[in-house]
């Protein structure tokens, strides 16, 4: 079924359609969630997430890519959830997180999954700016607004995510040899 065939039949309420636009959207906003909320919570925002994609599919105006249009409704779900939890703290003071040599290609070194192990460690606040800067390519004016924090604090946010990953890469690195 073409992408807007399948748009106008389930802003009809076409319950096949729906199952459709699920099966084929749902992989992605988990793997959405579960960068933003962890395991635990991604399946319960997940749900939310679709129902809201269901609920305001009546104003996506077919500006632009759908799957962006599901991406952002999936995003801004993850974060309603993390500031109803108050789990998104955005952290104004600096750690004085060491800074440590890590070799330029030690990421792609890594599975997937030792990396994403990684980015759940991190601070929700500083998981949430990583995500939405260096995953989704939010910019940080955009990221200030949707969080309600300053540029600046979006830019700090993401400078502490990544020290906090480039320390958390030294113990996992594997010696070759």
């Amino acid at each position: 079924m073409q992408e807007q065939e399948l748009i106008k039949r389930c802003k009809a309420n076409d319950r096949t359609a729906q199952r459709v636009l699920y099966e084929r959207f749902a992989p992605l906003l988990m793997a959405i969630c579960r960068r933003y909320v962890g395991p635990i919570n991604a399946e319960d925002v997940l749900q939310d997430s679709l129902i809201r994609v269901f609920q305001y599919l009546i104003q996506y105006r077919n500006d632009g890519s759908f799957e962006g249009w599901v991406r952002r409704v999936c995003v801004n779900t993850c974060i309603r959830y993390l500031e109803k939890e108050k789990r998104l703290r955005i952290d104004y003071v600096s750690e004085g997180l060491p800074e440590q040599s890590v070799e330029p290609d030690a990421i792609h070194k890594m599975s997937a999954d030792e990396l994403m192990m990684i980015i759940d460690k991190l601070p929700d606040g500083y998981k949430t700016v990583f995500n939405l800067s260096v995953i989704e390519g939010y910019p940080h004016k955009e990221i200030a607004e949707l969080l309600g924090i300053e540029e600046s604090s979006s830019r700090s946010q993401l400078t502490k995510a990544r020290k906090y990953i480039q320390r958390s890469l030294v113990p996992t690195l594997k010696v070759e040899i």
